[in-house]
């Protein structure tokens, strides 16, 4: 199974979070701690995952001061990750440091760094981190993904779009880039944008609920609601419990002016992901 654990690993350090996440979904991580853990750190939540990555922590906390440097850096290392995982990211900053002043050319440290800089709107810092990885291995999808995801976040979206057009066509079969490229060009939301998207998110593409996602909203910015209605359908389909797609009908319906499918569709997504502007909204419905 550790060759499982490696090839996860190499799709995330290529930027393909959507098939490296259906690998871990799917895999049995049997035997192997080091898939075990990365499944608790990147797969489906839940309390037991919880508990894990608690208890993993513990575990590798205590053992901190008897190792050496070697051990030491993976420990830190992990423990970084384990800080990211349970939103502690001022301790994940520190953690990543410190493997970095043992081991200063440990590029996933120098990634996951910068990811907290991030986290923490510390954008020269994340930058600089990002760089420190790519000066030492130019072709690192990940650490350019999260630079041309920084520009799309300050509104570059000239310099963040033309990065993720060039790691899609180096990659054209890597879905996770595939599916930043998509939110990028939603975000910048030009005509041209949605209709690019529509371009992209080919049949292959649609087995990826996310990539559907995107396809349904292009549809729909481009006022096609019956396309759009159709896309929305499918998601539900595939999970009646799907908060977009319900989100989705509600905003299609209400183009139309059906309040009665609207109140319906808004029930369905009150009863999943329950709001107070979801309650108010039912209200206002009730009595219309």
């Amino acid at each position: 199974m550790s060759k499982e654990n490696d090839r996860l690993l190499e799709l995330i350090g290529k930027g393909d979070t959507l098939q490296a996440l259906n690998r871990l979904y799917s895999a049995d991580p049997g035997s192997d701690a080091r898939l075990a853990i990365n499944r608790a750190l990147y797969g489906p939540g839940g309390e037991e995952h919880g508990e894990r990555i608690r208890e993993a922590e513990q575990r590798q906390r205590a053992s901190l001061g008897g190792l050496s440097d070697g051990d030491r850096v993976t420990t830190l290392y992990n423990l970084g990750c384990f800080a990211l995982s349970q939103d502690d990211v001022v301790e994940a900053r520190l953690r990543f440091a410190e493997v970095l002043e043992l081991h200063p050319q440990h590029l996933m440290a120098h990634h996951n760094l910068a990811y907290a800089h991030e986290l923490l709107a510390e954008t020269d810092e994340a930058r600089r981190e990002y760089q420190a990885v790519l000066d030492q291995n130019p072709a690192c999808a990940l650490s350019r993904l999260n630079l041309a995801q920084l520009a799309l976040q300050e509104g570059d979206y000239a310099s963040g779009l033309s990065a993720l057009e060039a790691l899609h066509g180096e990659d054209p079969g890597n879905m996770g880039l595939l599916l930043y490229l998509c939110r990028g060009l939603l975000l910048r939301g030009e005509s041209a944008d949605f209709r690019r998207v529509l371009e992209l998110v080919d049949s292959e593409a649609e087995r990826y609920v996310d990539l559907q996602e995107c396809r349904a909203y292009a549809q729909y910015l481009l006022e096609d609601l019956d396309g759009a209605e159709r896309t929305f359908q499918q998601l539900l389909e595939a999970g009646a419990d799907n908060v977009f797609a319900l989100a989705g009908m509600v905003k299609v319906l209400g183009q139309r002016g059906d309040f009665a499918g609207v109140r319906a569709y808004m029930e369905r997504y009150q009863a999943v992901n329950p709001s107070e502007s979801g309650a108010e909204l039912l209200s206002e419905l009730a009595g219309a």
